[in-house]
């Protein structure tokens, strides 16, 4: 076994656990929408959970933003602090691959639930890649909510365009990354 592989099999192994036991919660309280924000997630990272896969890392954000909006805080923690131990690629850094908005929502429950401040968590080096990249500094929150594009789309489409709204509000906002949204 080479080293991303050992690598991959120990995030594997430190994040099943976390799945199994939000797994276990989540079968009894089944609903169509928890079957499908939680329960199928889950299962399908259980099977294969790879840090190196932008479908498996944007799965794993949109459960622990799931897990907030439905207010099991402690596990979407759990999820977020996975993500301390695993160098991410730059090629899945990119701002739809939820690494970012993993890291924001972290710092928002840390801040809800312990009272601490964990702005200073998001790595170096996606820091300088964000800033390498000239991300936007001057968005506002027409464009962060999404509205445009919210009023626009269909009811079948609404709670991805939601849920994308969110990631935007506490992905890019939390991280402190974007100063007009900071400033509002």
């Amino acid at each position: 076994m080479n080293k991303i592989q050992q690598e991959m099999k120990l995030f594997h192994d430190k994040i099943e656990p976390i799945l199994e036991k939000i797994l276990e919660q989540y079968n009894k309280k089944n609903t169509k929408k928890t079957y499908n924000t939680i329960t199928k997630p889950c299962k399908k990272l259980i099977q294969k959970c790879s840090y190196k896969s932008i479908s498996d890392t944007s799965s794993l954000c949109s459960l622990a933003y799931w897990l907030y909006i439905y207010g099991d805080k402690e596990p979407a923690l759990e999820i977020c602090e996975v993500a301390h131990e695993v160098e991410f690629s730059f090629e899945f850094w990119g701002w739809n691959s939820g690494i970012q908005n993993i890291y924001g929502l972290e710092i928002r429950i840390a801040r809800e639930l312990l009272g601490e401040n964990r702005r200073n968590n998001i790595p170096l080096n996606l820091l300088e890649y964000c800033f390498s990249k000239k991300v936007k500094k001057e968005l506002r929150y027409p464009q962060v909510l999404r509205e445009d594009k919210i009023a626009d789309c269909s009811s079948r489409l609404l709670d991805t365009e939601l849920l994308l709204a969110l990631y935007n509000m506490i992905g890019l906002g939390e991280t402190g990354l974007f100063t007009e949204i900071n400033r509002n």
